[in-house]
């Protein structure tokens, strides 16, 4: 499979079983309620978090998909459906699987159950109504099932077993997400669980899914999470409270300077701190998202404002920069309700459907580095790792970017300007 010719580092580490997997429909992030006035509608949220709360249902083009090659989404019949780059086993290993192909729908989930998809980079996963988390893909243990799957059909996540073991199915979910090589949840009762590659990707040592260690008490007033989001190899969650843990961050995370991987230790993204929500006066701006790419991040704040960082200033959308890595608003952007970064870009959406976006030097979603105004009129957007795709108000999907196996449609091939998508896409229409 093609991809952006610098992954030779994850081309390596998926030789030795690596995972991920990125398109654009909203493979990891869901819409849940957050406890807070603001409402972000592009990130796994979650509000008060109810004992038995069940996940919502987030029809749509996939929001937190790693993948480089495929555009996955949940239609509106409640079934997760792929296109573009189909085969190592991204579709369930339906007959139809291969290059350049339209949307599918993925095998071995019952139908009409998904609420959400999040995507790594050959492998993904689902949350259906009754919060159980389905796995499908080419490496078994990055989607969390750590078994081979008849027919390649996505099946449950257990706790500590593989899909065809002893333990518990995972259930209780409410909102999921994944890194490049590994996917998480927010249960009901407010603890997070992981699955995947542990090395520095968010995942865990054991089969199945565990419960991540380390957090504050969900079960205290302000600890409980209301944010997931995995970056490139580390997770974000922000508290109810205000505070932005991570944990994972091998090389080319999306951190603040001066973080480390932690592998499956949560530790506060410190740099954020005079951000938090508990730490700013009265009124004034707080994080309520915060996401990130290839050596770069950000983070949205309550009033609109974003925040940004990276290696150098091509990855800040804040021109000419004597600190980059420094967390600092981005002074051309307000108004901002959602993000969403891919490989080394990031897409934005404002209150007034105005789609935003900006990118490194070597952004292969062929966005300006400075914040240029994509597009007007957009309902829905999302990133993969190297290409944009989005939903303009009247019911035509556009795309851009890095394209060889239609993900954003055909002919294929890279679109450095925005292009309208010859797939038949409605069934994730909003």
């Amino acid at each position: 499979m093609s991809k952006p010719s610098n992954i030779s580092r994850r081309q390596c580490l998926a030789a030795t079983g690596l995972f991920g997997l990125a398109t654009f429909v909203g493979a990891a992030q869901i819409p849940v309620a957050t406890s807070a006035a603001y409402k972000d509608k592009t990130h796994a949220r979650s509000e008060a978090i109810p004992a038995n709360a069940g996940p919502p249902f987030a029809v749509g083009v996939s929001k937190n998909s790693r993948m480089v090659d495929t555009g996955m989404g949940v239609g509106n019949d409640g079934n997760v459906y792929v296109w573009g780059l189909t085969f190592y086993e991204i579709n369930g290993d339906i007959p139809t699987s291969g290059w350049q192909k339209p949307p599918q729908k993925v095998a071995g989930i019952p139908d009409g159950i998904v609420r959400q998809a999040t995507g790594q980079i050959y492998n993904a996963n689902a949350l259906d109504k009754d919060g159980t988390v389905w796995g499908w893909g080419s490496y078994n243990f990055r989607d969390g099932t750590d078994a081979p799957k008849p027919n390649g059909n996505a099946k449950q996540v257990r706790i500590n077993t593989a899909w065809n073991g002893s333990g518990a199915i995972l259930d209780k979910i409410i909102a999921i997400s994944s890194t490049e090589y590994a996917g998480a949840g927010i249960r009901s009762d407010g603890t997070i669980w992981h699955w995947g590659y542990p090395l520095g990707y968010g995942g865990n040592a054991a089969p199945g899914a565990s419960q991540l260690a380390g957090l504050p008490d969900p079960s205290v007033a302000g600890n409980r999470p209301i944010y997931l989001k995995g970056a490139y190899t580390n997770f974000f969650l922000i508290l109810e409270r205000g505070d932005v843990y991570y944990w994972g961050g091998i090389g080319g995370n999306s951190l603040p300077s001066g973080l480390l991987d932690t592998g499956a230790t949560p530790r506060l993204v410190s740099p954020l701190a005079p951000w938090f929500k508990r730490n700013v006066a009265p009124g004034a701006p707080y994080i309520v998202a915060v996401d990130g790419g290839i050596n770069m991040g950000g983070a949205l704040l309550s009033n609109g404002q974003v925040l940004s960082w990276g290696t150098d200033a091509s990855r800040t959308g804040r021109g000419p920069t004597t600190t980059p890595t420094v967390p600092t608003v981005v002074p051309s952007l307000s108004q901002i309700k959602s993000m969403q970064f891919g490989f080394t870009g990031v897409a934005l959406l404002n209150g007034d459907g105005e789609l935003w976006g900006y990118g490194a030097s070597d952004d292969y979603g062929q966005f300006p580095q400075n914040p240029t105004r994509i597009d007007t009129g957009v309902v829905q957007y999302g990133s993969g790792q190297g290409f944009y795709l989005w939903q303009k108000s009247d019911g035509s999907f556009w795309g851009r970017g890095y394209n060889p196996q239609g993900a954003i449609g055909l002919p294929s091939g890279t679109q450095i300007a925005n292009r309208k998508v010859s797939w038949d896409l409605g069934m994730v229409t909003k």
